[in-house]
């Protein structure tokens, strides 16, 4: 059997973003909002929104930042 990265449905996580959402989220972002902050203005979960992190610093869309997660 093979185990699924956050198949458990306690997670019930969106992965999917609207461009609108991923405009907010690089201002949010470079504004040194904290994760916990982000994720409550853009009503998700702070998981969601560390996962948008990570894919958006591989892809090289945002830049890391002196606090990391926890922002300015």
């Amino acid at each position: 059997m093979n185990y699924h990265v956050f198949e458990d449905k306690k997670f019930d996580l969106k992965f999917e973003f609207t461009n609108e959402e991923l405009n907010d989220f690089v201002e949010l972002w470079n504004g040194g909002i904290s994760v916990e902050n982000i994720a409550a203005k853009m009503k998700r979960k702070p998981i969601e929104i560390v996962l948008l992190i990570m894919d958006r610093a591989e892809l090289g869309l945002i830049k890391g930042r002196p606090n990391g997660l926890k922002g300015l």
